[in-house]
C-alpha cells in the first residue's frame, strides 16, 4: 500500500474527508490526566524539579504534545503553569537552603522562569541627587514670577 497524498485507493480503506475524520487520539480527559499526574510527580519527591524529566524522559512524549495541549485545552495549560509555579519555588528554596549550587539555580531562573537580575542606577548630577520634585517646584516659581522678579 503506498502512502502519501494522491496514493491512498478505496481498497486501503477509507480517506479523511470532511465527513470522515479520524478520531481524537487526545482528549481533555487524557490531557487533564497528564497534568495531574505530572503535578502528582512533582510533588512526590524532592528531586522531581525538572518537569521535562517526566514528560520525555519518563513518559517519551513528543516534545511539540504539550505545547498543542496547551493550546487546545486551557484547563491543561492551568496545570503546565501550575507545575512550572512549583518547579520555581522548589528552585528557590533549595538554592536559599544550599542543596542546589546556587549559580546554576540563578541561571535556571532567570533563563526558564522570567527572573532578573537586579540592577540599581545612581541618578546624580554633580553630586546631587536628581529629582524631578525640585525641577517641578523651579518650574512653578518661574510661571508665579511677577514683574518685579518676586514671587506671588
Amino acid at each position: 500500500m503506498p502512502g502519501g497524498k494522491g496514493n491512498i485507493t478505496p481498497k486501503d480503506g477509507k480517506q479523511f474527508s470532511s465527513e470522515y475524520q479520524p478520531k481524537q487520539k487526545w482528549t481533555e480527559k487524557k490531557a487533564l490526566k497528564v497534568g495531574h499526574d505530572l503535578i502528582k510527580w512533582l510533588k512526590a519527591e524532592e528531586e522531581n524539579i525538572f518537569f521535562e524529566e517526566f514528560l520525555y524522559i519518563e513518559n517519551d512524549y513528543y516534545s511539540d504534545l504539550i505545547g498543542y495541549l496547551g493550546r487546545k485545552f486551557t484547563s491543561f495549560l492551568e496545570l503546565i503553569n501550575k507545575a512550572k509555579k512549583i518547579q520555581e519555588l522548589k528552585l528557590v528554596k533549595f538554592g536559599v537552603f544550599d542543596k542546589l549550587n546556587a549559580t546554576m539555580t540563578k541561571f535556571t531562573l532567570i533563563n526558564n522562569h522570567d527572573w532578573k537580575e537586579k540592577t540599581q542606577s545612581d541618578l546624580t548630577t554633580n553630586g546631587k541627587d536628581i529629582s524631578i520634585q525640585e525641577q517641578v517646584k523651579n518650574i512653578v516659581k518661574i510661571e508665579f514670577v511677577n514683574d518685579k522678579n518676586e514671587i506671588e
